[in-house]
């Protein structure tokens, strides 16, 4: 389980916490989830997640000042979750009847909650983000090399 990037919106202004799950690490509520024990995800090795926490909202002050000793470690380090995507999903731009090709973040930004006015990130975070996901992972495919 990675933080691959932390920033502030330059659009929303909001801190925002960007993370890597990949097979075998945490996540869902208080992290009860093990991503690759379910069925439907044993043949997604090669597609980690990409979760995007909101560092500034007020669930996070209260998650930070929980008496619940993992709910404050998770409010402090990532913040409140907003959205998970595939890194597929992200990476790549599909059209029907066209052969896949990598996302333009520079063109568009992302909605990760159209509920919640500000959660969602600009294209200069998504370039930004991406670029560090992608870094990060072409590192981990060396090591395993």
């Amino acid at each position: 389980m990675t933080v691959v990037y932390k920033a502030v919106d330059p659009e929303s202004g909001n801190r925002w916490c960007v993370r890597i799950v990949s097979i075998g690490d945490q996540y869902g509520l208080k992290h009860c989830l093990t991503y690759g024990d379910a069925e439907y995800d044993k043949d997604k090795h090669d597609d980690p997640m990409i979760e995007f926490y909101d560092m500034d909202s007020g669930v996070s002050d209260i998650l930070r000042n929980s008496d619940d000793k993992t709910e404050a470690y998770l409010g402090k380090k990532y913040g409140q979750f907003v959205s998970r995507y595939y890194w597929s999903s992200l990476n790549f731009d599909e059209r029907f009847g066209e052969q896949k090709t990598v996302t333009d973040w520079s063109q568009r930004g992302l909605c990760l909650h159209g509920g919640v006015d500000g959660w969602s990130v600009s294209s200069e975070f998504m370039v930004k983000a991406m670029a560090a996901i992608n870094a990060e992972l072409a590192a981990r495919e060396m090591q395993d090399a």
